[in-house]
């Protein structure tokens, strides 16, 4: 994902997550990994909500310098390969948003789903906000980063090992401003 460091000082992510939803089911207290944050938007966003025990995470370098000097209060950290720095079982949830957006094969999301599995305790909650379209469409974004919007039903078909709690589809606009829709998924991890 280094292809994020080219354009980590110019782009403002703006998918949002379903903050009420999440709440309902994630406490303040939980301990949460915001994985693949980027800058730190979501992570933000969530402190602000009350959610104070939390990680972002991200590959690309930059975008974790650029989330350290616009919120340096949180807690956003770099991380290299496919093993997060974390023990099993380590959180209480975990957030991905637009992350599987930029991984654009099947193969690498298995595995990625496998390792976000991997550090969520049993029981525990992963809240998947993507960017979907009735029909699968990879292609190549303004910012030259490959893309994947997929059917809400392929989104589905990744989450073995989890409990679909909520499914929903929203009206969301994509980074370059174009009318799209975003599935948001809030599963439990099985025990």
């Amino acid at each position: 994902m280094n292809e994020w460091n080219g354009v980590a000082a110019s782009v403002n992510f703006n998918l949002d997550i379903l903050v009420g939803e999440y709440a309902a089911v994630v406490s303040g207290q939980a301990r949460v990994l915001d994985f693949g944050c980027g800058y730190g938007r979501i992570t933000e966003q969530l402190y602000h909500s009350g959610f104070e025990n939390i990680v972002g995470v991200d590959s690309s370098e930059q975008m974790i310098a650029r989330g350290r000097e616009d919120f340096p209060y949180l807690d956003l950290r770099h991380y290299t390969g496919q093993v997060l720095p974390f023990q099993n079982n380590e959180f209480d949830a975990v957030v991905a948003c637009a992350v599987f957006t930029c991984i654009t094969d099947t193969p690498s999301r298995e595995k990625t789903i496998k390792e976000l599995w991997r550090v969520l305790q049993p029981g525990g909650t992963l809240y998947l906000a993507e960017f979907c379209s009735e029909q699968s469409i990879r292609f190549t974004s303004g910012f030259g980063i490959a893309m994947w919007h997929s059917r809400e039903q392929e989104l589905h078909d990744m989450l073995d090992g989890f409990d679909i709690m909520l499914s929903r589809v929203t009206d969301a606009s994509t980074i370059s401003g174009q009318a799209g829709e975003a599935c948001h998924l809030i599963a439990r991890k099985r025990s």
